[in-house]
């Protein structure tokens, strides 16, 4: 009698990783069987698999069995490291008719597409997860991530990091959804989630022509940077929406065109999000920053049942792709560690299609490939400097302060140190140059080929011997980066963190299951999709503070320095009151039961 796929595929199992079948493994653990298919990079579309998901405090694989059964679609992922012999993955969990389906993965909340990604060129494992955690700690949304191992068709492709897709959705990027009706008013005027990026991006082509171009995928401004679309994607918005969207990037870019100096950007763009999106990108000192994986969006224009009239601006983020991030790859367009990342982008290739990608050659013909001429402008303006210190401060006296960052990067290393003996094991690539074209000591199964993929091409910027000594190269750089920014910005780190997280836990590890965003009774801003905290925030108008909770509680006023200015407790919902005199004229940090709460 024949045997099953099922079968075949644990008898595969069996035989490779018998010697492991004693072992427990400390992460959860993901099989995949691709049904005798190959899963390389040379694929555009997700072909169909299962997957099975093993997540107990311990997991063995003599159990794979016992995880739990999905089908799934799945495909190589990324623009370069794609060419990894340990490349990322799309998955999208399907139902019984093929369509996707929302699962949660990991205990994070439910959606239909995940990502893989395959820490090769970070050897330290962590700087997405790090990078993500960062943006998460200035209180606004960027993917959640877990680590995992990971087997394919029986063999183990090491340890992987599971990443929530940017996609929308009230656990993701949070705007409202654009129907295809929305066409006039205030709904056509939000639900927008674009890129600017290489064209090819949604289908793997890394700029290549061949899948059409940006016409395929978006359009051009009149600066001309693609504008790639990811909601609604090209092929579902409706005419009128992406003339929109279009007119509306064009009028801000022509704020600073014909001598103009900018006047009235604040009106088109999220301000505080223009200056966490920054902050972060010259922190983590991404050499991709402004050009490339650049994700924004922009909420719909609503007036609430109070009257109030809220504008949806064009808001940074989420953040998005660091493997050569921190000192991992070095600055683009000649750019050094000690220089503003934002300052070296703009030298990126302005006209014609001969542009050369990071001056090193490599003719793409990505001459939309540039920061934001707006977003440069906006830099170099004395109010938005201004603003960018203060906000500098904050960051720093609180949740990005060094030993903030110490106990992450402290916890993450004991989480994964067994993974890592494991994951170096299967890749040896410590010590060495890694990058695109390196051969897989374990070839995938069904593929020909030795594993190694195109040139071959070295990237990331260390090579440790050890894991552990890849963190703490990781760790010196995000210092000596911090440290640097703070002799540029003005700013003296406090001795111990004033606040270590945001008011706002949701963002970490929302409790999905509950659905703590329904309160009573129903807060004025909920809306207001701008923030990524819309139930916990304040603002500044004139002489009074506005604050809005869905907690309540303890509500302070600390300086950057740890003294309490002043304190009171307020109930759940709106709350005004009048600036303490302590407080006037000085540069604090709003709480709400210790811990920061945004503007």
């Amino acid at each position: 009698m024949p045997y099953t796929s099922k079968q075949i595929f644990y008898g595969i199992i069996f035989a490779m990783v018998s010697p492991l079948f004693a072992q427990t493994y400390d992460l959860p653990i993901i099989f995949v069987d691709t049904k005798q298919k190959c899963l390389d990079n040379s694929l555009l579309d997700k072909i169909p698999a299962t997957m099975r998901v093993l997540d107990g405090p311990t997991n063995n694989v003599a159990d794979s069995a016992k995880g739990a059964l999905y089908d799934i679609g799945i495909k190589v992922r990324g623009q370069s490291s794609a060419m990894f012999p340990k490349p990322g993955y799309s998955v999208e969990i399907r139902d019984e008719k093929g369509e996707g389906m929302d699962v949660s993965m990991f205990g994070l909340p439910p959606a239909d597409d995940w990502v893989f990604h395959g820490p090769y060129v970070d050897k330290s494992m962590l700087r997405n997860a790090l990078a993500y955690w960062l943006f998460r700690q200035a209180g606004r949304y960027a993917p959640r991530t877990k680590h995992f191992d990971l087997y394919i068709n029986g063999v183990y492709r090491g340890v992987y990091v599971m990443v929530e897709k940017i996609k929308r959705g009230k656990y993701r990027v949070n705007v409202s959804k654009l129907k295809e009706d929305d066409i006039a008013g205030d709904s056509l005027t939000g639900g927008y989630i674009w890129a600017f990026d290489k064209t090819g991006t949604n289908t793997g082509g890394a700029g290549d022509q061949k899948t059409g171009g940006i016409e395929a995928e978006g359009f051009n401004t009149s600066d001309g940077l693609n504008v790639i679309l990811h909601y609604p994607k090209k092929d579902k918005i409706q005419p009128q929406q992406e003339e929109y969207l279009k007119k509306y990037l064009n009028d801000l870019e022509a704020l600073f065109k014909n001598g103009k100096n900018g006047d009235g950007y604040e009106k088109y763009v999220d301000l505080g999000s223009a200056l966490d999106y920054v902050l972060h990108q010259e922190v983590t000192n991404n050499g991709d920053s402004y050009w490339c994986s650049f994700f924004l969006h922009k909420p719909k224009n609503k007036t609430n049942k109070e009257g109030v009239y809220t504008e949806g601006k064009v808001t940074l983020g989420p953040p998005w792709d660091f493997n050569l991030a921190m000192s991992n790859g070095g600055m683009m367009f000649g750019g050094s560690g000690n220089s503003w990342q934002i300052e070296s982008s703009s030298k990126a290739p302005q006209q014609g299609n001969g542009g050369q990608w990071g001056g090193g050659g490599f003719g793409f013909g990505m001459s939309s490939l540039k920061a934001p001429n707006w977003l440069v402008q906006m830099w170099k303006r004395s109010d938005y400097q201004s603003e960018l210190k203060k906000r500098w401060a904050e960051l720093r006296s609180g949740v990005w302060h060094t030993k903030v960052m110490d106990a992450y990067l402290d916890s993450m290393k004991t989480y994964l140190k067994n993974a890592a003996d494991r994951n170096f094991k299967r890749w040896p690539n410590l010590g060495q140059n890694s990058g695109q074209g390196d051969t897989d000591p374990q070839p995938m199964k069904y593929c020909n080929g030795n594993g190694s993929s195109g040139m071959k091409m070295g990237m990331g910027g260390n090579n440790a011997n050890t894991w552990d000594g890849e963190v703490e190269h990781l760790r010196k750089k995000m210092k000596e980066r911090m440290q640097w920014m703070d002799q540029q910005l003005g700013f003296k780190e406090p001795s111990a963190p004033v606040v270590t997280g945001p008011v706002d836990t949701e963002l970490h590890w929302p409790h999905w299951e509950k659905d703590t965003a329904k309160v009573d009774p129903p807060l004025a801003f909920q809306d207001d999709f701008s923030r990524l905290s819309p139930a916990n925030f304040f603002t500044v108008n004139g002489n009074n503070i506005e604050i809005q909770t869905s907690l309540g509680g303890t509500f302070a006023l600390i300086d950057l320095n740890g003294t309490v200015l002043f304190k009171t407790r307020i109930k759940q919902g709106f709350t005004t009151l009048k600036m303490p005199r302590k407080a006037m004229n000085k540069h604090w940090i709003a709480t709400l039961n210790g811990k920061m709460l945004n503007r």
